[in-house]
């Protein structure tokens, strides 16, 4: 029995010992159920990701594609880019061409430059392989369509044009007609003026012909919807509600309860309010009835998701300050990405969901590696029935 003690000891030595130089710290353990995958491990800030399916896309002066296995560096040069945006395979982005900015479209195999002008390209958005944006020609903001063929500019007034979102061949964007911002739609071959008021209309965001935006009511900003035919003012309150994101008819957006700020969401019949706390939940993003947001634990700031039934807490960081982890989540389906602290500088990460059951994986991370070793390490020789009180045990 004394040999066999030994024995266990020293196995639980070498596999803490492994977890350790494995591993260092505990900051990449996600929840069960969740892989959390760090995309990038530099020395250089990695930020601004963006995510279609299990394809992820960043900047970190250049522009990286991730196609759920591994990692390509899409550009060399070094002109200046922002704004990456990603539908399936086709990445869309700005670029600085020595002169102005200009629109850049990689379509899963070689990169097309789409402008070539004087002017200034901004904002690109994509689905598909549609793309809009705005470009500043000579009579100011305009909004420009990529049908994956050809360019239309949609808009040539004396007005700014500007924040167009995109659907399939559906795009929508805010205009300043009469001294205030008004939504216009293009449905694919016409355009229409949905809203035509005295006060601000902006922000504006569409799935399929539904949209959903902020405006401002004579009170305060409230959240407005629009369902293809009519459109129905969702909020309607004393504090603001703002950043609405729209997947079908499924809207979610950030609103003040009177002590700080929510997540609210709308299953295109009625609203529920998903977070009632002390803190800041803010900058929701939407997929189908799948949802993630940045928070706070009361620590850190930390990365939260809502599969239209629970909420899980995807991180659990331990760095301090606000934006530290869990800065700018994007979801598409049930994955999440964003960039965070790893202790250094700002890095990549991803949240994968496990859906299959796996022997030997007691983290449930679709994975036996370290951190199930760690867990068994931490239990060795625990015997539940002869010391039921131990805080380990945990009844059936």
């Amino acid at each position: 029995m004394e040999r066999y003690n030994a024995k266990s000891i020293i196995l639980t030595l070498i596999l803490s010992l492994a977890v350790l130089m494995a591993y260092g710290t505990a900051a990449m353990a996600g929840p069960p159920g969740w892989r959390i995958i760090q995309l990038t491990n530099n020395s250089v800030d990695d930020g601004n990701p963006h995510i279609s399916g299990s394809n992820v896309i960043w900047q970190s002066g250049q522009i990286f594609f991730y196609n759920g296995s591994t990692v390509t560096q899409l550009t060399t040069s070094m002109n200046t880019k922002q704004n990456p945006q990603i539908s399936d395979s086709n990445v869309v982005w700005v670029e600085w061409d020595g002169n102005d900015y200009e629109i850049f479209f990689y379509n899963g195999s070689t990169i097309t430059q789409l402008t070539n002008n004087s002017y200034q390209d901004y904002l690109p958005q994509i689905s598909g392989s549609n793309i809009v944006w705005r470009g500043n020609d000579v009579n100011g903001m305009e909004i420009f369509y990529y049908n994956g063929s050809t360019t239309i500019q949609l808009t040539n007034n004396s007005f700014s044009d500007t924040d167009p979102h995109i659907s399939g061949s559906n795009v929508v964007w805010e205009e300043w007609p009469n001294n205030n911002w008004e939504i216009f739609f293009y449905n694919g071959s016409t355009t229409t003026q949905l809203t035509n008021n005295s006060y601000q209309d902006s922000n504006p965001q569409i799935s399929g012909a539904n949209i959903a935006w902020w405006g401002y009511d004579g009170h305060d900003m409230e959240i407005f919807y629009y369902n293809g035919s009519t459109i129905t003012q969702l909020t309607n309150n004393s504090f603001d509600d703002e950043l609405p994101q729209i997947s079908g008819s499924n809207v979610v957006w950030g609103g003040w309860d009177g002590n700080d700020s929510e997540i609210f969401f709308f299953n295109g019949i009625s609203t529920t309010q998903l977070t009632n706390n002390n803190v800041d939940d803010r900058f929701p993003q939407i997929s189908g009835t799948n949802i993630a947001w940045r928070g706070s634990d009361g620590n850190n700031s930390e990365v939260f998701f809502y599969n239209g039934s629970t909420i899980t807490q995807l991180t659990d960081n331990i760095y301090s300050g606000w934006g530290m982890s869990g800065w700018d989540p994007q979801i598409s389906g049930s994955n999440v990405v964003w960039y965070g602290w790893d202790g250094h500088d700002y890095e990549i990460f991803m949240a994968v969901p496990c859906q299959y059951t796996l022997a030997g994986d007691l983290n449930d991370d679709c994975k036996v590696d370290f951190y199930d070793f760690a867990t068994m390490a931490s239990n060795w020789l625990i015997d539940c029935i002869a010391d039921t009180g131990n805080p380990a045990c945990a009844a059936k």
